[in-house]
């Protein structure tokens, strides 16, 4: 009995060897044929057949749902995708069409997969208007990494207006500081660069309000110094035109008076 045991259990093994040589061997000849002289038409009939077997299996494009778009128009989104309904699911190339929507000027991320059997997913998520470029008598909204967005339909309120034709890649590091003086972040209206140097900033009003002169270097300083004197002096609120902090060792300021 224990040798007929052994010998179904030998016999076993040797099947399993077998067919794990048999499979092998026909994979890496699949391989090679993949990759042989006749690997495109390999290719191609494989797509014919999987396109045929979804076509059977009604793996066809029914639907397609966007999610997280905001500023983007649907219609701007639909024209960038080459997608038709009805066509074999499988036949989307879902990385060229990330691509073509990664090209639209508010996306920031893109995701798109396949939801069998009939539905294709589009996730996006946009950039962040940070402040508004004003380049000659053009408006460009401007992202968190300082670049301008394509895009001068869409109106944007209660963000700050930067002038100046270095501007953009300097706005980051400036809304940045802001974010530190809340207070005075709240009533700067618009920023304009100055020789592509430094800053002044219009409060209250965007074109009239009052002007501070920033320094080259040593912002948050010249921030936290005007900060202190808001709170000691109410300086902000007083009959002053200019308030220049250039000098890290003195305060220049012009009156309404002066400014005649």
């Amino acid at each position: 009995m224990k040798k007929r045991r052994q010998k179904k259990k030998t016999n076993k093994f040797l099947k399993l060897k077998i067919m794990g040589f048999v499979g092998f061997s026909f994979l890496i000849s699949l391989v090679a044929l993949y990759f042989s002289p006749l690997g495109k038409d390999v290719q191609k009939i494989g797509k014919n057949v999987v396109e045929s077997c979804a076509q059977k299996a009604h793996f066809n494009l029914e639907r397609v749902v966007v999610e997280g778009h905001i500023r983007t128009k649907l219609n701007d989104l639909n024209a960038k995708l080459n997608l038709r309904q009805g066509m074999p699911i499988f036949e989307i190339d879902l990385e060229k069409e990330k691509q073509s929507v990664l090209e639209l000027p508010w996306i920031k991320t893109v995701r798109i997969e396949r939801h069998l059997p009939t539905q294709i997913l589009i996730s996006v998520t946009e950039k962040t208007p940070i402040a508004v470029w004003q380049n000659k008598k053009t408006y460009w909204p401007i992202d968190e990494n300082g670049q301008a967005i394509l895009d001068d339909k869409t109106l944007l309120k209660n963000v700050l207006l930067v002038v100046g034709e270095d501007a953009p890649e300097h706005t980051p590091e400036l809304m940045a500081l802001l974010n530190e003086y809340p207070d005075i972040a709240s009533v700067t209206r618009s920023a304009v660069r100055v020789g592509k140097r430094r800053w002044n900033l219009y409060l209250n009003d965007a074109e009239n309000g009052l002007e501070i002169r920033l320094p080259e270097t040593g912002i948050k300083e010249a921030l936290a110094r005007l900060k202190k004197f808001k709170e000691e002096g109410d300086i902000l609120n007083r009959d002053i035109k200019v308030i220049d902090l250039k000098l890290p060792d003195r305060l220049i300021v012009k009156s309404s008076g002066t400014m005649k």
